[in-house]
């Protein structure tokens, strides 16, 4: 229904509520029958409660699983209708803290779990263990019309959306085999592209051979099915060019904090708000609850603190006023409107205030060493008193002066100047040091250099520009970034900040990094009330479980890949292009095209623009499993989408999953894959900075086809035969061994993730055993054969003990160590002050070395150039962002309950502006790309957007997913309009014209494809 009948409907609900109210009194329910005459649309109960036992209500089952609603993979627990095999409800896992604010204990039997939930108000109202909004939507997807569930060939042109229906075994035999597939000439089929031994381009030999041109475009999200496609594409083929989508989503914030954690350019972190004890927060481009870190208990945490504790107060920094702040309740929650890709300045003002002010926290940051630390009370130390060496032309220049060059030691013990003599004395003192000095330093070989603390020299960084310079260029005011500076240094170690996927400008890493700085001048890291990291915590994130104490998953000749990727990731200097320019005698720099030697996630898009340059190849085969870069990726469909389109360019595409989608549209063969609830999956809960993963079984029956031997066709079933088609290691009768050397075979998805489930119960401490009516209540027993078929009896009750509650999870006992964080969910690291790994990379244009601290910059393309020189302010006015709405992602757009709450987004701008232009709600208008593209929707203009910047939700705009029509075996299966409203951003974006051919715009210390501050223009249809 629309709004009108939504409201009318609701006034007439409320003049009968007293009416309702009397025949509830006169006519008891006791019946299913009877409480349909008032609630006809509501579901069973999911328990009914006799006495202090549960049961499912009559018809159904119950079983545990994980929602895959969006990439938070949280658990869940779900109703299941026997007689339809359909899931009919979903909750949350009361295990799991990313579903339960208190989870339960282990120890605590599934059915008192949920006899706890059932009586909620007798325990702790807390313990409602629920799912968000897409989580519940996600059960319609499994009865879709336009979910694959068959094996797929195109016919026709690609693209064009018509398939016929062929056997599993028919789409094995001509990937591999290839052959005259489509009437338009022969195909490399997998079998010959594998096993070409030339290569791939003899003019870039270091980009390997024939076999690295097969390029897999995945989603790591999937957690251990990611694992399984690595599994064949990097151990069992050997190709480095496998994508996924971090890097055009968020990955360039993880790695900026990652700068600031460890001394190293290839890790990453991502902080979560310690909310229980924070007194103040600042949240960059996000909201708890809307993005990242769990929608769940990220919501649900701080919907508690705002709630319950007068003392929390916290700002949203974002150039769009989204549902956690509004402008007239800022008691304790404030929205600070900012210019899109304006948050390095303002964070860069916030750390001139608080360094020129001494705001920060002396002692912790003059502690050179855990020793010193220890003795000031802290967990952790910082590298801000060490010294750097600035003496350019010395092999120590933007290094740190090293014990080895003053004879007093090894080259990987820092030197340091000590506070209480002014004497140099090596970093491992257990003695305070200078935070500021500047001065010479005599080596071990007579010479002398000027050196520098780490401190110092950021303290003159934030001083380059002025406070008001800043202002200007974040569009926040001089008293508002003294206010926050104030605010963020006056709670102790009890503040936060944080971000994720929010702040995708060319300097998104910088801006990262800079926040990790501010989290490091008051020690905030791991402190009770401050931040707590999350790196890899997680079975399902640990690689050990794959070499486990019982099965040793990894034990089959590997097939290492050989060359560089498609995207160029690793050391310019190292490669063939650079060698051959000095032996000509010509400049080395700039690369024909860019190279990243920090942490750049293996981009599809940048694969893609290579194949489209055919620079240093172009792909003989793509795989895309569960992911769509065409869609999703900034300012990629445009510069690749002709040379996918012909078969001559790349002959064989295959897609694997349950859609057709904006990308494996363009496929030869579509392979039908699993939804949640039908899948096999370990995963780490995101969000959840406890140890603990999700680990589920197959709870309905897949939908997909079936092979000859009656078992779900899948993406695993696929690369098993795939492999073994080929002769692959990993797969077949010889694919790993246990841990005493006996062999056994990989022929089924299930004989590599049972002994996975094995390893993962008998990790660390041995899980019990479950009894039998808890392996019944929770429907384990369903599957208890698969898993009879594979272990050992021993191995077992362990294992069946972990799916009884729905994965693994390791519980304190206390969550504080005195004024910080336990030490088993602590990441106790030297936070950096200066990045010394960062100092030693060169940039691929300039050849000039990185800065090892944090850069505050104007937006400029790969040469070096400022965006605002070729693209004016004259000419394009604003700032472009992007957002993501709470309950739409990418894959949302099948889900009727969701695209009911709106079918389409809008043109968001603030009210000022968009009278400028003549504009107002309501109307049509068009943004302007300064790359000749233009996307058009429906203006809203109010005052919930910063000035100068125009904002536009993703989410929505699909080409796909059922919005067209499809035609299979010549029956169109007609779109359905819903799905296609609104506009996708990301076509439209930018791209960098310094590149030469077809490109991406790039950030500018990790590679990573950006799509917030790019200057747009704006008029009226």
């Amino acid at each position: 229904m629309d709004r009108r009948q939504f409201l009318k409907a609701g006034s007439v609900a409320a003049l009968s509520a007293s009416g309702a109210s009397k025949a509830a009194q006169a006519e008891t329910p006791t019946s299913d029958k009877a409480l349909e005459k008032f609630a006809p649309n509501s579901l069973k109960p999911e328990f009914v409660v006799d006495g202090k036992t549960v049961k499912p209500a009559e018809g159904q089952r119950f079983a545990f699983s994980k929602c895959y609603g969006c990439f938070n993979v949280c658990g869940a627990r779900v109703s299941i209708d026997e007689a339809t095999d359909q899931v009919v409800r979903a909750w949350g896992n009361p295990y799991m803290l990313t579903s339960n604010t208190e989870p339960f204990s282990m120890s605590v039997p599934p059915s008192e779990a949920m006899f706890r939930l059932a009586a909620a108000s007798q325990y702790n109202q807390d313990n409602a263990a629920t799912l968000c909004g897409r989580g519940n939507a996600v059960l319609d997807a499994f009865s879709n019309k336009h979910r694959v569930t068959q094996c797929l060939k195109r016919v026709g042109k690609r693209g064009e959306n018509k398939w016929k229906t062929i056997s599993y075994e028919q789409l094995i035999k001509e990937v591999t085999e290839g052959g005259n597939l489509f009437g338009e000439g022969h195909v490399d089929g997998l079998k010959a592209i594998h096993a070409n031994p030339n290569y791939a381009n003899p003019l870039y030999p270091d980009f390997g051979p024939v076999k690295n041109q097969l390029l897999v475009s995945t989603s790591t999200e999937q957690a251990n099915r990611w694992d399984f496609m690595h599994r064949f594409t990097h151990s069992a083929w050997g190709t480095p060019n496998v994508g996924n989508k971090d890097s055009y989503c968020g990955h360039q914030q993880a790695a900026g904090w990652g700068l600031g954690c460890f001394d190293v350019v290839d890790e990453i972190a991502l902080p979560i708000t310690d909310f229980e004890h924070c007194k103040f927060a600042i949240f960059i481009g996000t909201n708890p609850g809307l993005s990242g870190n769990s929608l769940n208990s990220g919501s649900r945490r701080l919907a508690k603190a705002r709630a319950e504790r007068g003392d929390f107060k916290y700002v949203v920094v974002d150039p769009l006023l989204r549902s956690l702040t509004s402008e007239t309740d800022t008691e304790n929650g404030e929205w600070v409107p900012i210019r899109a890709g304006g948050d390095t300045a303002l964070l860069f003002g916030m750390l001139q205030c608080i360094i020129n002010h001494k705001r920060y926290r002396q002692n912790y940051l003059a502690a050179p060493s855990q020793a010193a630390a220890d003795k000031q009370g802290e967990v952790n130390y910082t590298n801000a008193s060490y010294l750097v060496v600035k003496q350019p032309g010395h092999p120590l220049h933007n290094r740190f002066l090293t014990a080895e060059a003053m004879g007093l030691g090894s080259a990987e013990v820092k030197m340091v100047r000590r506070e209480a003599d002014g004497k140099l004395v090596t970093s491992d003192s257990d003695q305070q040091a200078s935070l500021i000095y500047q001065g010479e330093a005599k080596l071990a070989d007579g010479s002398k250099v000027n050196v520098e603390t780490a401190f110092a020299l950021l303290k003159k960084r934030v001083n380059e520009h002025s406070l008001e310079q800043y202002a200007k260029h974040s569009g926040v005011p001089v008293a508002k970034i003294q206010e926050l500076a104030r605010e963020f240094t006056s709670h102790g170690r009890q503040v936060a900040i944080e971000t994720n996927t929010g702040c995708n400008a060319t300097d998104g890493g910088q801006c990262a990094y800079a926040m990790a700085m501010l989290a490091t001048m008051v020690g905030a890291h791991n402190a009770k009330g401050g931040l707590n990291h999350m790196n890899g915590v997680g079975f399902g994130m640990m690689y050990e479980i794959y070499d486990g104490p019982l099965y040793k998953l990894n034990d089959f000749a590997h097939a290492e890949p050989v060359g560089f990727n498609a995207e160029r990731s690793g050391d310019y200097e190292q490669s063939e292009e650079y060698k051959a320019k000095l032996t000509r005698g010509e400049p080395p720099y700039p690369a024909n095209q860019p190279w990243n030697n920090t942490f750049v996630q293996e981009n599809s898009g940048e694969m893609l623009v290579a194949h489209a340059n055919a620079n240093p190849f172009q792909f003989k085969a793509w795989f895309i499993w569960s992911t769509n870069p065409i869609y999703n990726c900034s300012g990629l469909k445009d510069q690749v989408v002709d040379s996918i389109t012909d078969p001559d360019q790349l002959g064989l595409i295959i897609g694997i999953d349950p859609y057709i989608n904006e990308t494996n549209v363009y496929a030869d063969y579509l392979v039908p894959d699993l939804l949640q609830y039908e899948q096999w999956m370990y995963s780490r809960m995101w969000g959840s900075e406890y140890i603990g993963d999700v680990a589920c079984v197959p709870v309905i029956e897949p939908k997909t086809v079936k092979d000859a031997k009656g078992n779900p066709v899948c993406m695993e079933q696929f690369v098993i035969d795939v492999s073994k088609a080929l002769g692959l290691p990993g797969f077949g009768d010889d694919a790993f061994s246990d841990a005493k050397g006996r062999r056994y075979g990989l022929h089924l998805p299930q004989d590599l993730y049972v002994p996975l489930f094995a390893n993962a119960a008998h990790s660390g401490e041995v899980l019990p055993s479950p009894t039998q009516e808890e392996i019944q209540f929770t429907s384990v027993d369903r599957i208890q054969g698969e898993f009879a078929k594979r272990l050992k009896p021993e191995e077992m009750g362990p294992t069946l003990f972990m799916l009884t509650r729905g994965g693994r999870y390791e519980q304190l006992e206390q969550r504080y160590d005195g004024e910080f964080l336990n030490p088993a969910i602590r990441m106790d690291v030297q936070f950096q002050v200066y990045n010394e790994a960062l100092a030693q990379v060169k940039d691929s244009y300039s050849g000039e070395y990185l800065d090892g601290q944090p850069v505050f910059d104007v937006d400029r393309f790969w040469d070096g150039s400022a965006v605002r020189d070729r693209w004016s302010e004259t000419q394009y006015p604003f700032s472009f962002s992007t957002f993501k709405p709470q309950l739409r992602n990418a894959y949302s757009a099948q889900l009727p309950r969701l695209t009911a709450l709106g079918e389409a987004n809008f043109i968001q701008m603030n009210a000022e502006d968009a009278n400028k232009y003549g504009l107002k709600s309501g109307d049509r208008a068009q943004v302007l790309s300064p790359k000749g593209t233009h996307l058009e929707g429906v203006v809203q203009a109010d005052h919930s957007v910063a000035r100068g910047t125009i904002s536009v939700g993703i989410g929505f705009g699909h080409s796909q997913f059922g919005a067209q029509s499809v035609t299979i075996d010549g029956e169109v299966i007609p779109g359905q309009a819903e799905r296609a409203g609104g506009i996708n951003p990301n076509p439209f974006n930018v791209v960098d014209p310094t590149r030469k051919g077809a490109s991406l715009y790039r950030d500018r210390t990790f590679g990573s494809t950006c799509r917030h501050g790019v200057p747009v223009g704006i008029r009226k249809v």
